[in-house]
Order: C-alpha cells, then structure tokens, then sequence
C-alpha cells in the first residue's frame, strides 16, 4: 500500500475513533448538555484557532460576509452539539449516535434543494429505509419513554448537522477545516457560557480532567486528522469509511461503559447504517 494513503487511512480511522469516544463523555462528565458543550467549544476553539496561529496560517475570512455567516453556521453547530449530547444523555450512547447517523441521507434529500438538481429514486429509498430504522429503534411515540426521546432529539440534531454541513460545502469549502471549526467552537462557546450553570465551578479535578480531555484530544484532535486525510483520500472513500463511525461509538460504549443497546435499537441501526454506506457507494459510482 502506498506509504500516503496508509497516512491517509490511520489518520481517518484515528479520526473517527476519536469521534465516536465523544460519545462517552455524555454518560461519564457531570454536566448537562449545555455546558458540556459551551466549555468543551470554548477550549477546543481557543487551541485550533492558536493552532493556526502558531502556524502563522490565517485566521481571519476572505470576505465581511463570511465573518457574518459564521456565525449562523456557530449557531446550527451549537445546537446540533446540545441535542446530541442530550439525546445520549437521555437514551444512551448508542441510541443517540445511530439516531445522529441519520444525517447522511438527510443530506441526500436536502443537497438537491441547494444545488437546484432532481431527486432520484434511489435517494428516496435509501430515506425509506432510514424512516424504517428510526422507527424500529423507537418503541412508542410516547413523550416519557426515554428511547423514543433520544430518538427525537438525535433525529433533530442530524437535521442541524446536516444543514451545517451543507451550508459549510456551499460557502466555505475554499478554507481550512481548522479554521472554520475553530471559529464556530469560539462562538459556540461565546454564545453558550452566559446560559451555563455554575456546576463546572464545583466538579472535583478528575471531571476538569476529562472535560479538557474532550475538548483536545476527541474534538480538536479528530477535526485535524480528518482535515489530514482529505489531503490524501478521496472524498468518496472518507464517506464511506465515515459510516464506521457509529459502530466504533456502539463498540466503545460496550467496551467502557458496558452499554448493551436493545437488539429492535440494533437492527434500526443497521438499517440507517446501510443506507449511508449504499448512498456512498451509489455517489463514487457516479
């Protein structure tokens, strides 16, 4: 194997390995989901942006309105962010992270609004099966079963995510993932901490511990290596090779947590997994 795709391969796996032990810290830090995420942006976004400082790479963007749309971006990112991490808090971690992995065929359905083409059948299949799989990991439509919530909220943070990411392909695909990362954690964080508790004042040494931990190695480490790969992968490859990344979160849940995820939550994930990975192969073969 040539030495820059293998580069470009353990710089990938690392990355969403890395990605799906975010998923931990929702069931391991003593902190909702709103100030999880306010101070875990606020680090990350401090190191990448002083990262390319450092680099003495820009920091600023090209144009004034590109200063402005950030910060629109911050806020689909933030929100996505809360829900996601409330959704595992509420259901579990592999509920919420299959539930967020509905996100790959949202944007099938949705790219062609932003780019003005036709739907094709094949799209509208692979959301049949995702509508399948969501409906098979819920149990009831009952507002206090915790499944059918986490559900609910991993549903709409894949919608947040999915609008993000095709806002960020459309307008800001020219920058470095570092940079626009790195700007959106700041302002995650800016428009985050005015509504956060005081609770973090109060965790012991080992919760501060972890808290940097998330904000370092498995928020600003991931974006880079994943930012790495693209310079040695194809963009269809990482696509597909990304839908490992709830099976690595499911995986690291049983392993550390020893979370046993229902066998109706399994088969849905499969199903929506199934979906993104023949979504991926349908556009490499195109």
């Amino acid at each position: 194997m040539h030495s820059d795709h293998l580069k470009g391969l353990l710089s990938l796996h690392g990355g969403l390995l890395l990605f799906g032990g975010t998923a931990l810290f929702s069931q391991t830090l003593h902190l909702n989901a709103l100030d999880m995420t306010a101070w875990r942006c606020l680090i990350a976004g401090v190191l990448l942006l002083g990262w390319l400082r450092l680099r003495n790479k820009k920091i600023a963007f090209a144009h004034n309105h590109h200063n402005l749309g950030i910060l629109g971006l911050s806020v689909l990112m933030g929100l996505h962010w809360v829900t996601y991490f409330h959704s595992m808090q509420i259901a579990g971690v592999t509920v919420g992270i299959l539930s967020l992995f509905t996100f790959p065929v949202m944007t099938v359905l949705l790219e062609p609004v932003f780019d003005r083409a036709r739907l094709k059948g094949k799209d509208l299949f692979a959301a049949l099966l995702v509508v399948s799989g969501v409906s098979l990991m819920t149990p009831s439509l009952n507002p206090d079963d915790p499944i059918a919530l986490g559900v609910f909220w991993g549903v709409i943070s894949a919608f947040l995510f999915t609008l993000r990411n095709l806002f960020m392909k459309k307008y800001y695909s020219q920058y470095s993932p570092v940079q626009t990362m790195g700007w959106q954690s700041l302002l995650v964080a800016i428009m985050l901490l005015p509504f956060v508790s005081a609770e973090v004042f109060s965790l012991p040494g080992e919760q501060w511990f972890q808290l940097f931990l998330l904000a370092t190695v498995f928020t600003a480490a991931p974006h880079t290596l994943l930012a790495s790969s693209l310079r040695y992968l194809k963009a269809a490859s990482i696509s597909l090779i990304s839908c490992l990344q709830p099976v690595y979160g499911a995986l690291l849940a049983f392993l550390i947590l020893g979370e046993q995820a229902e066998t109706m939550t399994l088969i849905g994930g499969s199903l929506i997994i199934a979906a993104a990975v023949n979504e991926t192969l349908s556009k490499k073969q195109t």
